[in-house]
């Protein structure tokens, strides 16, 4: 999706992973997958990040994509948080732009948000 985009090089992802299933560990993340320039990896032990943005899906329930499943877990996984150009995390989380989740099933909306970021 991103290797083939004309997507701006400025883009950053942020890909977290952690254990979602027996057998998930970090040592066997599958390091082919996003392999753009512009990605950074990140493991997360404690599923922190999953979490946070479960207790925040109320805020972030009208941004969702239309295909989005609920999450049935204690933390948001296989999931896409988009944010605009310049957001920065501070005291506050900012703004999202749209979200969706399973990736797979939402990255056409994904690829559509991306597009009006970059316009």
């Amino acid at each position: 999706m991103l290797a083939d985009s004309k997507l701006d090089p400025r883009l950053r992802v942020y890909a977290i992973w952690f254990n979602m299933y027996p057998g998930d560990a970090r040592h066997r993340w599958p390091g082919t997958l996003l392999t753009d320039t512009r990605v950074r990896h990140y493991w997360d032990e404690t599923r922190a990040i999953g979490q946070l943005y479960l207790q925040m899906l109320p805020t972030m329930w009208p941004k969702r994509s239309p295909d989005t499943v609920l999450p049935d877990a204690d933390a948001l996984w296989d999931a896409y948080v988009l944010y605009g150009r310049g957001a920065q995390w501070n005291d506050q989380h900012p703004e999202i732009v749209g979200w969706g989740s399973p990736i797979l099933q939402t990255n056409e909306v994904l690829l559509r948000q991306l597009e009006q970021i970059e316009r």
